[in-house]
């Protein structure tokens, strides 16, 4: 239905709620300037009267077929104990104009009984709202009131007691028959001292046998007093004064107490609501009131669907829950009853949207709005703590949420909504998100979906929404910051994590440390603290393409300082196919990596999944744990207790986001887009994926018959294990073979000693020659021996020498002769070296030592081609060493000589320099200086 339809139904607020400055509503039985519901005229008061059971009680109580009792109203402020008063008072004033009314209400009703009621006739009303304190002594108001008042004064006084005497009374009282109503009648009485203190009277023990003699007279002689009063509640001397006489009780709570009250409210606010005919109400309520039931009553049958249903019909234009969150939890509060003038609040807010929107709901009170509903609200309840400053809260967040720019299409709405049922006073404040939901239909239905996108980024961007922890809990407004909330709504704001973020804001600023957060979290993942390493770990960040080293969180994470194998971490998606991974892969080797190409392995993202940095719900939980931590807010325990919270839905997020890793398999510096990569998958997750990348390597990618023959190679070279470590570190230039995976410089130790338990090679160590011995009957058997004798780790490991041996088997093999303490290199034109195993004929082993013989080689057929290159400018000695592959010199590839030139540094420097070259190797020392230029 659109709004001009809305608008035809054509519901009219009476005249009175119509001008610029809109009267109070609340009913006062008598006021200073007559404008007291008693001192009106009967026809007023009835045409904004409905009969409800209420009323009907009442009067009946003072009808012609009464039982002679006191009459008592009793119950809470706003249920309209002063209109019914109000109501009885012209009852007896006017008894055929009430008489009339009821007929006329009879007919519309369709009520026989309302037809033919007849009132008590020949009482005179005395009506006082007594908590005005205008009588202490009651008895003054009878004889102010009473027609024949000042002459039983008169009597009273001249009789010299404390107060009237009942006899006095009835006589007063048969003279002419009173009813008498007495309003607020508790406040009244329980305010009274014990003693006044100007004149010495016994107050309030008077008042108690005044108010004796009235209940007494009313019970026991019901033609000439009807007392009425109104009460709070039972639990106070004047009910028990009152109650021994069995008075008649309206407390308001009859079965149809509540829906008499929702159409005494219609009545009262609306000239014509009775005339809108039934089908059209329910035509433009009908979402409403379809949702109403799916939200709020999922688990009812649809037998009860059509009551449900008529509950919102009864109650348009405003809805149910508007009227009982008005009427049973804001409306409550202890203030004057003048200031809470729930007619009025109604008023008002059918004013400014009931011709715009189907039925009006607590989101109709617009929280940032100057409509008068909302003030008149903040009014009513003003006296309690801290609702006027909840809505300055309420705005401050909308206008945050604004701000943002977050996709929240009903925020004023929603806003608005949870303010609302933040005033209860009880405890069920705040609104369940079923609530608030039907809060915001009116006109279309809102899907379930959306609408739980639009309360959660409301909450994340919202710091003093508080929710339940319960499922389906409230939310609701408070005082203080939802620690929660802010956590998410500072995370939410990307201007203060920004790189070079503005820090004169006044806010804090943590830039970039959400991609930081994110970095350390992930290898803390992949290397938990008590957890060996297998790999060193390094999580790239955002300049991972360009400039990677300028983002290293450990100094260990550079190049230069890689000792054992590196798991790069590639955060970004880097293709689909194969070949695009070759070619990125490759291209970034070539440029990044100077030196030991080979230690690198390459955790990818699977494939489909979102870059970390560019996952914003990844950015948004990293940035609410890393503001939970230690690190940022965490010092305070509030936040500190949050980071659970957040930190473990993180982990979870980003362990499981790799599957698969690439590692070296082609090597082609001149031409990186040719490079060639194993890709395996991988199954396991978080800490596991590390050493199951080795395990992988080992098991699928690492050839032993390759490696065997590489280091048959090495020991036929008489090389050093450290040299092995460090060729294996770079793979081979192209056409040259394929990369063999480096497993760490451990693993391919222990490799090497396999080999040597088969008896391929054998080992100096410390000038001892380690090999086969010829009584181990099986390779496990010489592995022990092996491992006993030549184990070695870190500089001694690599300062082991390799050899061949000369035959099968051999225990301790003299080491071969060494010059001047070199190692043992033959020079150009090698000569082979052949060990000769024991009881080997004349040049066999004699006294334990081995004969060596040397067996020259073949003069070579070609003159080799001799190069000189040179590096273009001065560089670090990593980018130095990239020049190698760059001009596709092998590792392995014997130098003629070398040179390097160093300037400008100082002798000690370079002594440091020369410090670091093996004492195997020698080299001639040539530098320029100037006499006396020392620092």
């Amino acid at each position: 239905m659109n709004q001009q339809e809305i608008t035809m139904l054509n519901l009219k607020l009476r005249d009175e709620f119509l001008g610029a400055q809109m009267p109070g509503t609340a009913i006062s039985l008598c006021t200073s300037d007559n404008q007291g519901a008693v001192q009106k005229s009967a026809n007023y008061i009835l045409s904004i009267t409905y009969p409800t059971a209420d009323i009907q009680t009442a009067l009946k109580a003072i009808g012609s077929k009464r039982s002679g009792s006191p009459i008592v109203l009793m119950g809470d402020r706003g249920r309209g104990k002063s209109h019914i008063m109000a109501v009885m008072h012209h009852a007896i004033n006017s008894p055929s104009t009430v008489e009339s009314w009821l007929y006329e209400w009879g007919e519309k009703l369709d009520d026989s009984e309302m037809k033919n009621f007849k009132m008590v006739q020949g009482f005179f009303p005395i009506s006082e709202p007594v908590q005005n304190n205008e009588y202490p002594l009651l008895w003054n108001l009878l004889f102010d009131r009473h027609p024949k008042g000042d002459f039983y004064r008169g009597k009273f006084e001249g009789m010299e007691q404390s107060y009237p005497p009942r006899s006095l009374l009835e006589e007063m009282f048969e003279d002419c028959p009173t009813c008498l109503i007495l309003d607020e009648f508790q406040t009244w009485i329980t305010g009274l001292p014990e003693i006044d203190p100007k004149t010495g009277f016994m107050l309030r023990q008077w008042a108690f046998n005044f108010v004796q003699n009235l209940s007494e007279i009313a019970k026991d002689s019901p033609k000439i007093l009807i007392f009425v009063t109104s009460l709070l509640n039972n639990n106070n001397e004047a009910f028990q004064q009152i109650h021994r006489q069995g008075p008649v009780l309206i407390d308001f709570r009859g079965n149809t107490a509540k829906q008499d009250r929702k159409r005494l409210l219609l009545h009262r606010l609306f000239e014509n609501r009775r005339n809108i005919p039934d089908c059209d109400i329910q035509a433009t309520a009908n979402v409403y009131a379809s949702e109403r039931f799916r939200l709020l009553h999922p688990n009812k049958s649809e037998s009860e669907k059509d009551q449900k249903r008529q509950e919102v019909f009864e109650c348009w234009p405003f809805s149910p829950e508007l009227i009982e969150l008005l009427e049973d939890h804001i409306l409550l509060s202890q203030v004057a009853q003048e200031t809470r003038d729930m007619i009025r609040i109604l008023a008002h807010v059918y004013r400014s949207h009931g011709n715009y929107t189907p039925i009006i709901t607590p989101a109709h009170f617009y929280v940032d709005g100057d409509s008068e509903e909302v003030q008149t609200l903040v009014d009513s309840i003003a006296n309690q703590a801290g609702q006027e400053k909840l809505r300055e809260i309420a705005q401050h967040n909308l206008e945050t949420v604004r701000e943002a720019g977050v996709e929240v299409p009903d925020a004023r709405e929603l806003v608005s909504s949870i303010w609302m049922r933040s005033m209860s006073p009880g405890k069920n404040i705040g609104g369940t998100p079923a609530e608030l939901h039907l809060d915001i239909t009116s006109q279309h239905v809102i899907d379930d979906n959306a609408f739980q996108a639009e309360i959660t980024l409301l909450v994340e961007n919202s710091v003093n929404i508080h929710t339940s922890e319960e499922p389906r809990g409230a939310f609701w407004f408070g005082l203080h910051e939802n620690p929660r909330s802010k956590v998410r709504a500072f995370a939410k704001n990307d201007k203060l994590w920004q790189v070079g973020a503005d820090t004169d804001t006044g806010q804090t600023v943590h830039p970039g440390k959400d991609i930081e957060h994110i970095r350390k979290t992930l290898r803390s993942i992949f290397v938990p603290e008590n957890k060996q390493q297998t790999s060193r770990v390094i999580v790239l960040g955002t300049k991972w393409k360009d400039d990677p080293w300028s983002e290293v969180i450990n100094e260990a994470d550079m190049p230069a300082k890689w000792n054992q194998p590196v798991l790069l971490v590639i955060p970004e998606k880097i293709g689909d196919s194969n070949a695009d991974i070759n070619a990125c892969l490759g291209t970034w080797l070539v440029k990044h990596v100077q030196i030991r190409h080979n230690t690198v392995r390459f955790l990818l993202l699977k494939s489909g999944t979102e870059g970390l940095y560019n996952d914003k719900e990844l950015i948004h939980l990293t940035r609410c744990s890393y503001l939970c931590s230690r690190e940022a807010w965490g010092g305070d325990t509030t936040y500190r207790a949050l980071h659970h919270g957040f930190d473990n839905p993180l982990r979870s997020s980003l362990k499981n986001r790799f599957n698969r890793f690439a590692i070296l398999h082609k090597w082609d510096f001149q031409n990186p887009k040719n490079c060639v990569f194993h890709i395996e998958k991988i199954y396991k997750e978080g800490e596991e994926i590390p050493g199951d990348v080795e395990s992988k390597i080992l098991s699928n990618l690492f050839e032993p018959e390759d490696f065997k023959t590489f280091v048959v190679q090495q020991a036929k070279d008489s090389n050093f294990v450290g040299s092995l470590v460090d060729d294996l570190t770079n793979p081979p230039v192209p056409n040259t073979g394929e990369a063999i995976p480096f497993l760490g410089e451990t693993k391919i130790y222990e490799r090497i000693l396999d080999i040597v338990a088969q008896g391929d090679i054998i080992l100096n160590v410390a000038g001892t020659w380690i090999g086969r011995r010829p009584e181990d009957q099986s390779d496990s058997d010489a592995l022990r021996y092996v491992n006993q004798k030549a184990f070695r780790t870190g500089q001694e490991m690599r300062q082991v020498e390799l050899g061949l041996p000369g035959a099968i088997g051999g225990t301790t093999i003299a080491p071969k002769e060494q010059t001047g303490g070199n190692t043992s290199i033959d020079p150009p034109g090698s000569q082979a070296v052949e060990v000769t195993p024991f009881g080997g004929g004349d040049d066999a082993v004699n006294n334990g030592s081995v004969n060596i013989k040397k067996i020259p080689t073949l003069p070579a057929t070609t003159v080799a081609i001799t190069r000189t290159k040179q590096s273009d400018e001065e560089a670090t000695g990593i980018n130095l060493m990239g020049n190698f592959e760059k001009w596709g010199i092998a590792s392995t590839h014997t130098i003629d000589s070398a040179k390097i030139e160093l300037i400008g540094m100082t002798a000690q420097q370079i002594k440091q320099i020369l410090q670091r070259i093996p004492s195997t190797f020698k080299a001639k020392l040539e530098i320029t200086y100037k006499e006396g230029d020392e620092q």
